[in-house]
Formats: C-alpha cells, structure tokens, sequence
C-alpha cells in the first residue's frame, strides 16, 4: 500500500507539472531587441475595427477579439508578438516582416506539453522569406510534424496575421 501511494503522489507531481509548464523562451524586450538592435521604436497599434477586425477575424476565428493589435515599425519593418491557443494553451510569437515579407519568427513561450517542436529553428526557418497570396494564403507550403499538428496550424494562423496586419499598417505596400 505505501508503494502505491508512493507512485500515485510521484505520477500527480509529474502531470501536473507536466500540465502547466510554461516554457519562456524569449522576453518582450529580447525580442525587441532581436528584431531592431538596441533602439527599438515606439509601440503602435492598430484599432480592431474595420478591416482589422474582419481581416483578423477570418484568418484567426470569429471568436477572435482584441482592442487593438499592437506592433512596432522602423521604416518597412515591423514586428508582432502574438498569441494563439494550440491544442489547450497559448502560444506567444513574435514576427519580424521586413518589405512584406517573415524575415523571423519567435516562440517566446511555449505552454503545450505536446508540439514544441514548433520552437526550434529547424521548424521556424521555413517561414523566412514567406510572403501572402489573395485569401489570406501563404505563398508557401509548411511541413508539419508529427503529433504537432494544433502548434503548426496556430503558427501558420499567427504568421498570417502577421503579414495581413502588417499590410494594413499606413505608408506600408504590400501589393
């Protein structure tokens, strides 16, 4: 009996820990850093009304509300920290779009216990150089992989984003 009550308390410390692991990556500021060096520009937003919130509304879900969606611009560069659920928790991104186009992507926290993979470069690189078709497309194919198929498909929603709120920041051409 003591043994079972062993294993049950170690299996109860190892999924719950398991279950609400949060894996930060990167800070805001590291990021930010990242993406414009040391001077990093004054944050923006854009209001999510209009074409903003429909636009964001038919790539990430009519369930998607937000006040404003926030960005940082110097000259055609801007980024984006943005966060969608993967399978039950979120994932924190940031964006880099440079001329229309990803130059990087950056998981800054990870909470899944499944699909992390979507953190690691060899995952994130092959969205450098993507740009966005009419409907809201990519240009450009995303290998998944295995078992994480909710992470993939919330990084190719947030990299769509991106790029649509990215072409709908003033002075910025896209077309």
């Amino acid at each position: 009996m003591r043994n079972f009550v062993k294993i049950l308390f170690i299996l109860t410390v190892f999924f719950s820990f398991n279950a609400s692991s949060e894996d930060v990556l990167l800070s805001k500021e590291e990021f930010l850093k990242i993406a414009f060096d040391e001077d990093v520009p004054r944050r923006k937003g854009l209001r999510f009304k209009n074409e903003v919130k429909e636009v964001a509304q038919k790539i990430m879900g009519s369930n998607y509300k937000k006040i404003r969606i926030k960005y940082w611009r110097e000259d055609n560069k801007t980024a984006w920290i943005l966060e969608r659920i993967g399978k039950v928790q979120l994932i924190t991104a940031g964006f880099i779009v440079e001329n229309c186009r990803i130059s990087s992507i950056h998981v800054l926290v990870y909470r899944e216990t499944h699909g992390w993979e979507v953190k690691y470069p060899s995952f994130r690189d092959q969205f450098i150089g993507i740009n966005m078709l009419d409907g809201f497309k990519l240009n450009k194919r995303i290998d998944g992989i295995a078992g994480a198929t909710l992470s993939v498909n919330s990084m190719e929603k947030m990299t769509r984003l991106a790029l649509a709120m990215n072409s709908l920041v003033p002075d910025i051409n896209c077309k």
